[in-house]
């Protein structure tokens, strides 16, 4: 009984509200709720087939570490940030604080990642922690909705707070020098639960990498701890 009402309710809802694509504002289908966007909005973003340094950014076809091999992390991104659709969600997301764009994002992110053929069995996924005043300011860590939903659909642990920023830093948009960027999230990360991080597999979850200096800082804090293999997972990169 219970399950007959439940359908009949999602289809008067559907009716009455129809699903739209949080991009073009197309009715979605069935098929298409799922993501949130339309079979269309999703072909028109590009994703990645490979695997790149996290130093140099070339990409690495056979997925393993090739031009610089001391490197403590392989940085893997799902698209560029250039995709004008993915700049919007990630606007929507970030600034018009609308949760519901993380949904489309993650949607890409795993095709990305299943689409690699990893085997990843034995990963577990970490958020990029916020700064606590900035996600209060913000009310969400956008890294934490993305990183939860593409851990469900690839059926993988997912870690909430096993790591946190200690020290409040400037936005590392505001900073036009590498050099600078690096200093500005030196030493802003700490491990607060060391046991699930010692010995483990991790990616860490981030929206996007410019310079990839936070992400390098953050590794290096998980390495410092005891992490075995990490990868640098981000939706985008410019």
């Amino acid at each position: 009984m219970f399950p007959i009402l439940r359908t009949s309710r999602d289809i008067l809802l559907d009716i009455l509200f129809p699903p739209l694509c949080l991009l073009c504002e197309a009715t979605l289908s069935q098929t298409e709720k799922r993501a949130l966007l339309c079979t269309r909005c999703v072909s028109s973003v590009s994703l990645h087939a490979t695997l790149f340094c996290s130093q140099c950014r070339a990409r690495l076809p056979d997925n393993r570490k090739t031009c610089h091999k001391d490197t403590r992390y392989i940085l893997a991104a799902a698209t560029n940030y250039h995709e004008s659709r993915i700049q919007e969600l990630i606007w929507q997301l970030k600034y018009a604080k609308r949760i519901a764009a993380a949904v489309p994002l993650a949607h890409l992110v795993a095709r990305y990642c299943t689409a690699l053929s990893l085997d990843l069995t034995s990963y577990s996924f970490f958020p990029m922690p916020l700064h606590p005043s900035r996600e209060r300011a913000r009310g969400f860590n956008q890294s934490e909705l993305i990183a939860e939903l593409v851990s469900e659909n690839l059926h993988l642990p997912f870690i909430r707070n096993a790591f946190q920023r200690t020290r409040k830093t400037l936005p590392q948009a505001e900073l036009p020098r590498y050099e600078h960027r690096l200093q500005n999230v030196a030493e802003c990360f700490s491990v607060r639960k060391p046991d699930l991080v010692r010995d483990k597999n991790i990616i860490v979850l981030d929206d996007v990498s410019t310079s990839g200096a936070t992400m390098t800082e953050a590794v290096g804090g998980l390495k410092s701890a005891g992490a075995k293999r990490v990868i640098g997972l981000v939706v985008a990169k410019t």
